[in-house]
């Protein structure tokens, strides 16, 4: 079978709520973010209001609420989360395991109720009595507080039943439920949720049906379920009360006295569509909920949205138009505000509950000032102000943490962190982000051949009528919700330098005079084509739309460049030099600065660059020829001593002290010294050299009061390949040791300094027992000369000492050590491929801390984890006893052969490159996996559609821009220009709109809210090239980029030949139709689809497909055609050279075709700068065939002449492309009746598209796209060995091998994403005769894998963010094949994974550490992933959760070990194979009525299983297996 790989290469960073309190420390401010299922923790740091991120966890649900509660006999708060699927969590912070633990969990489901439509509703007393959860229709669930008592006790308290049991009968529905009480610190004491689990000694957790009854630590016998609550009662832990409203917008609890019973107010709207609130108030010993009878109905705003709590029981009501204090007994008290609705609040005083935030959804911060009455007993508010402060992004939560410091997270823009200020904030900041994403749509970089376009009345911004700012904005995080639509650049179809993508192999360089010049030049595109590369995305919309650039890797912009043939190595030297004007290197005025110099290694000598610092605005780079330097002959190495005033250089004859101070040699050593000839490899390391001489001799230096001195000497039995002398403790020590890599026997051994002896025997390098099969030596496998050690480096990275060793095949080795005085013990050992080419290693210093540089083919950077992950072992106290873990970040520059780091003032960052036979200077990223760039677009632009074209170098983004109620459209020369397009487009459109005065008088009548725009951008640095409005109420729908064919119009055989003889001769031969690959084509053009909504209309009454292209010689967009259909155009595919699009319910096929009659050539109209419309004069966008779908297909994708169709309510359903000739017998058609009059048209090729399958389940699908079919050296690899206890199962279910299961399952396989956040994937069943008995019906879509994502999928596309180079392990097992994009802004990645074995190994892993490691919050794994909709819920299958298979590598050993087999320990095997073939059995036979998924049954891993002897794997390869992975995001 054929797995499915989804794991996220960017996690969802849209924040759904926010809380902050003490959380980690009694003293600390922290922040609790919700983004989706995970939930971070952060602590500001008030003197620099900087946020440092604590941790992040992953939840087994997505969050739907988050609030903050502070018991009173605790130190700190905890946290209460609920989940989309009914379930709650309480969380605390364990501070000496620095972890979150899990209070209390369980779930609040009603069988017979009715889910509110909105989201959930959650409520917590101010004095922590109870918790009140609306998640049903007209049905509140009440949940105790008291942390002090068992929660009978806890209600009978609260209650005040005095010893008598509460009636409860009548809630028989909350049977399911697992709770205690919700304030417990006791891990022992937690209650273990849903699944059969039960806790275990080590932090793990075993399933029932392996425990034993004396490891059970709850007593229960095995088999028994933990999960299900055994009463000895009917005291239930959860209260279920039904109230009289139905729709209920909001819930407070009143903020009133300590001896009163808990009271909460309910703001609905009742039949009418009026706003009301009822209070109710827990009552008497019958435990009813009683209508507080001191509280009238009011009636309020229509728009009132928000209760916020008052002190003395009152509350406040806030609407979109007026702020309002009601209360028992009192009249109320309101305020009109600027009309906008509110999103988010929060307190700034919480003792006084004097001042209020209110942010609304035009991203208006404002202050709300409460003025209470002279008596505090009373504590009425007698007055309320409201002062705006300022803008922010439109906020979904608000916090306010501590010195004027706010939090605003956002689901519409960037995340900020903002600070307050009781004056006005100076007129620079006040315009900050909107004067910037206006200067990036106005200005341009080549002002006088670009033009930008005039700015509508929605887009301007008069910086002297902005009001005053009080909002200084000190954090800004990258948002990428919610994201609409995205396209993957490749790395080698784009020049964007700006966004980290590279050039492209047609931009080659100028050769150079001759060898060893340096000349000013553009990098050489060495990078090979292909589909991966960098995602850009249509990301925000209201007030913080734009486009965000993300790349996977570092990027590197270049500086400088040259051409430099026969380049061996490079380093780069910062030398403390007093200058002065005869200084033999080059003028310069400062007395006192820093030399830069490069020394540049040749095939027969050394070159020297250099520059002088600080030197201002402009490097200047040039040659320099020093006294001292054997420039006759090739380097091997150079160095800085301690000092920075001496250099060493060593070249194969003699290591040579030089002197930067007049640049005179200071000391030199030759081999023949010691007897010897010639040295091979050199390493220099300050005052340290180790050399490897003739081979096998290795010699130990150091630089001595001026002097070099053979300090140790040592014969080897192999010929070293490399050496290093680098010191564990980077430049706060000297070396230890000596690194070695040998050519024959293929080791790397460390000698110890100064003596050179071997540190094995002294040092104990072994690994440790049990972690790798073989812990005598550090042996790399020998398989040949490219897989021998070509770099060695020792170094120090987060808090483990490494040694790493580069091989000639691109593989890269690291040990993680512990050195000490006792020895050297390698603790772990591991490998990845980097590369096809030799390795090279080079440590360098970005941002402080320490990285490695791996430069091979495809170059990598090495990095400590800045954040280990929350199931790293917390059991290790001390931080330094646990191994950093590496990771890895692509660079996107290919063929770097190798690199130096530049210790610069005016370049920081900076590095020299060897790039083939180029040296590059360039600027580095900092080193992270991920890089997102973002560029504002203007405010309310909201970006709705892009796409990008690899010919041109541009991006076509289409957005809809909101304008103010009642404004002007545009000005008057914007509006001719509109009517002057809707004149040339009237022939299209005069069936539906009769003539343009009508719509004129539409418009007049109903102004509109949105308008369409079309831009062109440039891929540079997103400058707008040009930008044309669409028509009044039509707006984008779809976009692509495009390639068309030209096709010949068909003609009747008479007219043929005359027809053939006018076409130009390249289309003489071009048939309608014909595949040529030498027929002309229309390259580079963008293809729009639109729609136009009248007012009062629901759907759209027709819609347009627009070709344009941009000319880049005349430098405008030529608007080439338009062609008018019936509805939306929801989406466009180019297909073999023509265009198929969606249109409501129809498949339309639409190909460049000539006309009938020609046009006017000179027929060209400018309809605004920069933008001409000009028919083509010849050829014109025709409908070729069309084919009938179901009800509105939204979304189309292509797999060979397949196209399978997204339907909004049903499904997806599949269509075959063909092409099929006249017949000229009676008039009749090959494939259909037609009349007499075809035959003249006898011969010639037509198109069709034919329906082949579909599937019939109710589906609301948001995205398809077809996977690729596997390669072909993997076919067979998908079908694995059979296992016994599988071989028994497949017999019963009358099928004997993997072969049979898949037999009539063809390789047409398509991913559909739906709108209840699953992803699906379906395969067509093979063609078959009707009855053959097989049982396959092959016209209906077959489901082989389903899971829950947990997050709307908006966009799918293909490609991928990494290049694919294959592992040698693994080779081509593991193929990243679809990128997608979220709603709550996460990119994901899914990869077809080809050997059916290790997919099903894969799938035993994440089973195992779905069951036995806990997560916060403890819901169920199983319910999490299952697939969910309003039709059905069922197990997942078929999908391999990559984001939980991941987490196995930041376990410590022990914990892998465990996890890896599974628990066997605990139960024996037959047990194990038996649960598991009954958990099957009973689970596949539930499917049997819906679908044949029987069949697949064997491949979903349904019970903990031991990997090693299920699989018959080691630890050890399954751990490589899982970093291969790694390598796919």
């Amino acid at each position: 079978m054929q797995y499915q790989y989804v794991v996220s290469a960017h996690k969802a960073s849209s924040v759904l709520a926010s809380v902050s309190g003490a959380f980690t420390l009694p003293e600390a401010t922290d922040l609790v973010l919700a983004k989706n299922n995970r939930i971070e923790v952060h602590t500001l740091t008030a003197a620099t209001g900087q946020l440092r991120q604590v941790g992040g966890w992953a939840l087994n649900g997505k969050i739907s609420t988050l609030h903050f509660f502070h018991p009173s006999d605790r130190l700190t708060g905890c946290i209460l989360v609920t989940s989309e699927k009914f379930q709650f969590a309480v969380l605390s912070w364990d501070a000496a395991e620095q972890r979150v633990i899990t209070e209390s969990t369980g779930e609040f489901t009603e069988v017979t109720g009715r889910p509110t439509t909105e989201t959930k509703i959650v409520a917590v007393d101010p004095l922590n009595r109870v918790i009140a959860v609306y998640a049903y229709q007209g049905i509140v669930h009440l949940l105790p507080m008291d942390s002090t008592q068992d929660p009978e006790s806890a209600w009978r308290k609260l209650l005040r039943l005095r010893g008598r049991k509460r009636p409860g009968s009548q809630q028989q529905s909350l049977g399911s439920l697992s709770i205690g009480s919700l304030a417990t610190s006791n891990a022992d004491t937690e209650k273990w949720p849903y699944l059969a689990r039960a806790p275990m000694a080590d932090g793990l957790m075993i399933p029932s049906y392996l425990q034993t009854a004396e490891s059970n630590s709850h007593g229960r016998e095995k088999g028994k379920e933990v999960a299900h609550t055994e009463r000895s009662s009917d005291i239930y832990p959860i209260m279920a009360r039904y109230i009289h409203e139905l729709k209920v917008v909001d819930i407070q609890f009143l903020r009133g006295e300590a001896d009163e019973l808990p009271a909460f107010a309910v703001l609905y709207e009742d039949a009418n569509m009026q706003r009301q609130v009822h209070v109710y108030r827990l009552g008497d010993s019958q435990g009813e909920l009683q209508p507080i009878s001191e509280w009238t109905s009011l009636s309020l705003e229509a728009s009132a949205a928000k209760l916020i709590a008052l002190p003395g029981g009152n509350v406040l009501v806030a609407g979109d138009e007026s702020l309002s204090v009601i209360g028992p007994d009192r009249q109320p008290l309101g305020m009109s505000k600027r009309a906008s609705a509110v999103t988010a609040w929060t307190w700034i005083d919480t003792d006084s509950y004097e001042r209020l935030l209110l942010a609304d959804e035009e991203g208006v911060l404002s202050l709300v000032v409460l003025q209470y009455a002279d008596s505090r007993r009373q504590q009425q508010v007698q007055d309320l102000f409201v002062e705006r402060l300022g803008s922010t992004a439109v906020a979904s939560s608000l916090s306010y943490l501590d010195a004027g410091c706010v939090y605003v997270g956002s689901h519409c823009g960037d995340q900020m962190l903002v600070r307050l200020h009781t004056q006005p904030l100076p007129r620079s900041v006040v315009e900050g982000a909107n004067q910037r994403a206006l200067h990036m749509w106005n200005e341009t970089a080549n002002s006088a051949k670009i033009l930008a376009f005039p700015l509508g009345d929605a887009d301007k911004v008069d910086s002297q009528t902005l009001p005053n700012t009080f909002v200084e904005t000190l954090e800004l995080h990258e948002n990428l919700a919610p994201l609409v639509d995205m396209c993957v650049v490749g790395i080698g179809e784009s020049s964007n330098r700006a966004a980290g993508v590279l050039t492209t192999e047609s931009e080659a360089h100028e050769d150079s005079e001759s060898a060893g010049s340096v000349e000013n030049c553009r990098p050489a595109g060495t990078q090979p084509g292909g589909n991966y590369g960098s995602v850009v995305s249509c990301s925000g919309m209201h007030n913080m739309p734009g486009l965000r650039v993300v790349r996977n890797g570092i990027g590197i912009e270049q500086l400088f460049s040259a051409d430099i043939s026969g380049l061996l190595g490079l380093w780069s030297l910062t030398v403390s030099q007093p200058a002065s004007r005869d200084s033999p290197a080059m003028d310069i005025d400062t007395d006192d600065a820093q030399l830069i110099l490069l020394v540049l290694s040749l095939v027969d000598r050394t070159l020297l660059l250099g520059w002088r610092e600080p030197s201002g605005e402009q490097v200047d780079v040039a040659e320099v020829a020093l006294p001292g330097w054997r420039l006759g002959e090739p380097t091997l190495a150079a160095g800085l001593t301690n000092d920075r005033r001496h250099v060493v250089q060593a070249t194969s004859s003699a290591l040579v002290l030089i002197d930067s101070v007049g640049w005179t040699v200071q000391a030199e050593w030759v081999p023949g010294e010691i007897g010897l000839t010639a040295i091979s490899a050199v390493s220099v390391s300050g005052d340290q050299v180790a050399a490897a001489i003739d081979g096998s001799t290795v010699v130990y230096l150091e630089v001595h009061q001026g002097t070099l001195v053979c300090v140790g000497r040592r014969q080897l039995d192999n010929v070293v390949s490399c050496i290093d002398v680098h010191s564990w403790h980077g430049a706060a020590g000297p070396a230890t040791h000596v690194a070695v890599g040998m050519w024959s026997v293929n080791d790397v051994c460390l000698l110890a300094l100064p003596d050179l002896v071997t540190a094995v025997p002294a040092l104990s390098l072994r690994m440790p027992q049990g972690l790798v099969p073989s812990a005598s030596a550090i042996g790399l496998a020998n398989t040949g000369q490219d897989s021998l050690p070509r770099s060695v480096l020792m170094c120090t990275l987060g808090n483990t000492p490494y040694l790493l060793a580069g091989l000639g095949d691109g593989r890269l080795h690291q040990f993680a050590l512990s050195v000490g005085a006792d020895g050297v013990i390698v603790r772990e050992h591991k490998s990845i491929a980097l590369g096809s080419g030799p390795l090279g290693l080079t440590p360098f210093v970005n941002h402080g801390l320490l990285n490695v540089f791996a430069s091979s083919d495809h170059s990598a950077v090495l990095f400590a984890d800045k954040h280990q992950s929350a199931h790293s072992d917390t059991r290790i106290s001390d931080s330094s006893q646990r191994i950093s873990k590496l990771m890895y970040a692509n660079v996107d520059v290919l063929g770097i052969k190798r690199m130096a780091p530049i210790d610069s003032l005016g370049l920081p960052m900076s590095m020299c490159l060897a790039v083939g036979s180029q040296m590059w200077i360039g600027l580095a990223d900092p080193v992270q996996r991920l890089h997102i760039r973002s560029y504002a677009l203007p405010r309310w632009a909201t970006p709705h559609r892009i796409a990008h074209s690899s010919t041109q170098g541009v991006y076509a983004v289409a957005t809809i821009h909101s304008l103010d109620t009642g404004g002007s459209l545009t000005s008057t020369a914007r509006e001719s220009a509109v009517w002057e397009r809707l004149a040339l487009a009237e022939r299209n459109v005069q069936q539906q709109m009769k003539t343009a005065s009508q719509l004129h008088n539409v418009i007049s009548a109903t102004p509109p809210a949105e308008v369409g725009r079309f831009t062109i951008m440039d891929s540079q640095g997103m400058d707008v090239l040009a930008s044309v409005l669409l028509l009044t109420y039509e707006m984008p729908e779809s976009l692509c980029a495009a390639s068309l064919k030209y096709l010949q119009r068909p003609a009747p055989n008479a007219d043929a030949t005359a027809k053939a003889q006018a076409a130009p001769a390249s289309l003489a031969n071009s048939n309608l139709g014909e595949s040529d690959s030498t027929a002309q084509m229309l390259s580079g053009v963008f293809v729009l689809g639109t729609s136009v909504v009248l007012p009062g209309e629901d759907d759209a009454r027709w819609g347009r497909i627009i070709i344009c292209a941009w000319d880049a010689t005349q430098r405008h967009m030529r608007i080439m055609s338009a062609f008018s259909v019936v509805g939306a155009v929801y989406a466009l595919v180019p297909f073999r050279g023509m265009l198929l699009a969606a249109a409501n319910g129809q498949l339309m096929l639409f190909g460049w075709q000539r006309r009938v009659v020609s046009a006017k050539a000179n027929d060209t109209t400018k309809v605004c700068d920069g933008v001409m419309f000009m028919e083509d004069p010849d050829y014109e966008l025709v409908l070729l065939c069309s084919q009938q779908t179901q009800i509105t297909a939204l979304s189309i994708s292509v797999s060979g002449d397949y196209i399978i169709v997204g339907d909004i309510m049903s499904s997806a359903s599949l269509y075959r492309y063909e092409e099929y000739v006249i017949s000229a017998s009676s008039g009749n058609w090959a494939n259909g009746q037609q009349s007499g009059s075809e035959a003249a048209f006898a011969g010639q090729i037509r198109h069709r598209l034919v329906p082949v399958a579909r599937d019939y389940s109710g589906v609301w699908t948001t995205a398809v796209a077809s996977v690729p079919p596997p390669l072909a050296q993997n076919t067979t690899r998908l079908y694995p060995n059979i296992i016994d206890t599988e071989a028994g199962f497949l017999a019963r279910q009358n099928a004997t091998s993997y072969e049979c299961a898949f037999q009539g399952v063809s390789q047409e396989r398509f991913v559909v994403a739906d709108a209840y956040n699953n992803i699906i994937r379906m395969a067509r069943a093979e063609d078959r005769a009707a009855g053959d008995g097989s049982g396959v019906d092959s016209e209906r879509l077959y489901v082989e894998a389903r899971w829950h994502l947990g997050d709307m999928v908006n966009v799918v596309r293909q490609g991928s963010l990494v290049m694919d180079i294959p592992d040698p392990e693994f080779p081509g097992f593991f193929r990243p094949v679809l990128v997608y994009g979220t709603l709550h802004g996460a990119i994901g990645v899914i990869a077809s994974v080809e050997d059916g074995r290790l997919g099903r190994m894969l799938d035993r892993l994440q089973i195992n550490m779905a069951h036995l490691i806990p997560t916060p919050g403890l819901w169920d794994y199983g319910q999490w992933r299952g697939y969910s909709s309003d039709q059905r819920t069922s197990q997942a299958f078929g999908f391999l959760d990559g984001d939980l298979i991941e987490q196995f590598l930041d376990l410590s050993p022990e914990m892998q070990q465990l996890v890896f087999s599974g628990g066997s320990t605990q139960a024996s095997g037959e047990a194990v194979a038996e649960a598991e073939h009954q958990m099957k059995s009973e689970f596949w036979a539930s499917f049997s009525r819906v679908e044949a998924e029987g069949d697949v049954a064997v491949f979903s891993q349904m019970a903990v299983s031991d990997i090693g002897q299920r699989e018959d794997v080691s630890l050890d390869y399954v751990v490589r297996l899982v970093e291969s992975l790694t390598r796919l995001h």
